[in-house]
């Protein structure tokens, strides 16, 4: 197709799942993508740049010249299932034939930029100082949330400043939704730190603190426990990041959550020609940056099946053959980790040098580098078998244990 002929393709989202879908069409297609601030963001190494600012010049990366970018804030969609327009913030109107919504999440404390605003660099910058330098000045540093990033915000914080009193509070147990091996570790870690930690303690009183950058506060809860902290950061109440513009979508189109309903395909519920992926979607896979860029690259490919009348693969059932494995990792401090993938469990010193080359490599990706595009591509691909291969040997574990547990009840029937 000549450049006239391509087909307009409208790219929602500058992040993982973003980058990753306008990268893959922008040969086939007309495409332009849209964000609200004029850089691509590493979220993965956020919770250092709260803690060691300068960490943030690294994580924002500006746009490759090679992909068609525009600033603004998306407002407003329709489509009648061929073609598409979408209403900014700014009242503009960009018409499309496709588009691919990838939109993200929203997280409290400075974890993630806001969705919901247009932005720029040195904002972003001002935020990681600001919180660095509140953080160095309290004497007293209390994180909630003990997820993935509540535990590596509480890590920074401990690496950076030995002898600070620093907790972590936990409404349920540490790292809950990984492996024991994963739990225990990071466990050990935080004690020979200093770090206090707290779990079985759900916030009933935050004490005014909101979601905005961590502030001063005193908070209660549930078991009437008061935790009082110079530096508070709230690491939880992560939501999708679609509030700026659910006022035009139909009542199908949401989840319950405020996430976008999507279909197997990856096809917004009622909209033919309108995709969704990563974490403002539905989809049943951790809201993790390597399955945001694996669901993308099904968008992508779907779309461009859709318009060559060819089959739509589904997500993630028919890429993996079943439910998505647990895939998720966790940085203590600049040099130690871990990282489980189904079954596959690994800690120490590995997981934290993975990170940081996975870091250097995608800043190049993001930068538009089509050699280490193709080289992350190539891993991208690797990580998608090693899904599909847990996913095979949890499948086979759950039918060995349903026939034992078959015959055990025949045995006693006899």
């Amino acid at each position: 197709m000549t450049g006239a002929e391509k087909k307009r393709v409208l790219v929602v989202g500058g992040g993982f799942a973003g980058l990753t879908a306008a990268s893959a069409l922008t040969a086939s297609y007309d495409v332009l993508l849209l964000d609200p601030k004029p850089y691509f963001e590493h979220i993965p190494v956020a919770p250092r740049c709260l803690v060691v600012p300068a960490y943030g010049t690294k994580a924002l990366i500006d746009f490759p010249s090679s992909l068609n970018y525009k600033q603004g804030l998306l407002v407003g969609l329709t489509s009648d299932g061929t073609k598409g327009a979408a209403t900014l913030q700014s009242g503009e109107t960009l018409d499309f034939d496709y588009a691919v919504l990838a939109t993200g999440s929203t997280y409290p404390g400075g974890v993630k930029p806001p969705a919901d605003a247009v932005t720029d660099r040195k904002q972003r910058l001002a935020q990681f100082s600001e919180v660095a330098g509140k953080i160095a000045a309290a004497g007293s540093v209390v994180v909630v949330g003990g997820g993935s990033v509540g535990v590596e915000v509480v890590a920074e914080v401990a690496e950076a400043h030995p002898g600070k009193k620093v907790t972590l509070v936990c409404s349920g147990t540490l790292l809950e939704r990984l492996d024991a091996k994963v739990q225990g570790f990071a466990a050990g870690w935080l004690k020979e730190h200093g770090v206090e930690v707290l779990v079985g303690e759900r916030i009933s009183d935050w004490g005014g603190l909101g979601d905005g950058l961590p502030t001063a506060a005193t908070l209660t809860t549930a078991s009437g426990k008061t935790i009082t902290g110079d530096m508070v950061i709230k690491c939880v109440g992560v939501k999708p990041a679609t509030g700026a513009y659910t006022a035009s979508l139909a009542g199908e189109q949401l989840a319950s959550d405020g996430s976008l309903a999507v279909e197997p395909t990856l096809q917004v519920k009622g909209w033919r020609n309108v995709f969704a992926a990563g974490d403002c979607t539905n989809t049943p896979e951790e809201k993790t940056a390597a399955y945001a860029g694996v669901a993308a690259s099904v968008a992508a490919a779907n779309l461009a099946a859709l318009d060559g009348g060819k089959e739509l693969q589904t997500y993630p059932e028919g890429l993996f053959g079943g439910a998505p494995p647990p895939v998720g990792g966790v940085s203590l401090g600049s040099k130690q980790g871990a990282f489980q993938m189904g079954g596959d469990v690994q800690v120490g010193a590995g997981p934290a040098k993975m990170k940081g080359m996975i870091f250097w490599i995608y800043a190049r990706v993001a930068a538009g580098s089509r050699f280490w595009g193709w080289l992350y591509g190539g891993m991208r691909s690797m990580m998608v078998k090693g899904m599909r291969k847990e996913t095979q040997k949890a499948a086979a574990a759950a039918a060995a244990a349903a026939a034992a547990a078959g015959a055990a009840a025949g045995a006693a029937a006899a």
